[in-house]
């Protein structure tokens, strides 16, 4: 079977902060730019993570700490083994012509495009300063934190109005972080007339489409998105209002 795990070994370990930490895993997967892995904990769990970038040694994956899982993860070193099934998903459609908006960990999904268009704006906010990751990788990058400890104050949209005012080569954004910023990209950029492109998070089980725990409205994400046009989710019923939770239950976004 394809969809069984894959026993990969970490070859290097990242610490951006106490919180979040990349893992280069030992195996040069092919993968576009927001496709995701599961990855596998014996004995503790297995979940979605987008892949961030490659490199000669393997993919990356960027860890927050969030709870048990991310914390296990976390607490990996070089030598340490894990399982991985992928890549899954729909990608983003690429186009030079692009900006890119991302929202705390959203940024490891966003960051192949950044870094394959290395000359486009890039607009990432975090809550605070101390949860930033990728100051080196992305020195260009502008930052926001809502708490003011770094770059601007305020999220990753104020500027984006002014950004599609004056950079008429932008014939797309691509976005990923909280659904509430996601929104607001959107409607941002139907006001403005330019496309967008979405990754969607929602709790995932299978990666594959069978459990529908990732279903928002009509879709799965796994497997229909995680990436969707902004037209999509602004037809969307689900999206920016309601999600299940890991038992299933629906709780507001």
């Amino acid at each position: 079977m394809t969809d069984l795990p894959r026993i990969v070994t970490v070859t290097r370990r990242t610490v951006h902060n106490n919180d979040n930490v990349t893992l280069c895993l030992g195996e040069d997967t092919a993968f576009a730019p927001g496709q995701f892995l599961m990855i596998w904990l014996p004995g503790i769990n297995e979940k979605p993570f987008s892949i961030a970038g490659r490199d000669k040694y393997g993919v990356w994956i960027t860890v927050r700490r969030r709870g048990i899982f991310s914390d296990q993860l976390l607490q990996l070193k070089a030598g340490d083994r894990l399982g991985i099934r992928g890549p899954y998903g729909r990608p983003f459609e690429l186009t030079p012509d692009c900006c890119i908006v991302a929202g705390g960990i959203g940024f490891a999904c966003v960051a192949p495009i950044a870094e394959q268009f290395p000359g486009v704006p890039v607009l990432y906010g975090e809550n605070s300063a101390s949860s930033r990751i990728y100051e080196a990788r992305f020195p260009r990058a502008r930052f926001f934190s809502v708490d003011g400890s770094g770059g601007r104050q305020g999220v990753p949209t104020d500027d984006l109005v002014s950004l599609l005012g004056r950079q008429t080569a932008c014939r797309m954004v691509y976005a990923c972080g909280p659904e509430p910023m996601l929104l607001k990209t959107i409607e941002i950029c139907r006001s403005a007339g330019v496309s967008c492109q979405v990754s969607v998070e929602r709790y995932m089980k299978c990666g594959i489409g069978v459990c529908g725990q990732c279903a928002c409205g009509p879709v799965r994400v796994c497997v229909e998105g995680p990436v969707f046009s902004g037209d999509e989710l602004l037809a969307n019923p689900d999206f920016g209002k309601r999600k299940l939770d890991a038992s299933g239950r629906w709780q507001p976004v």
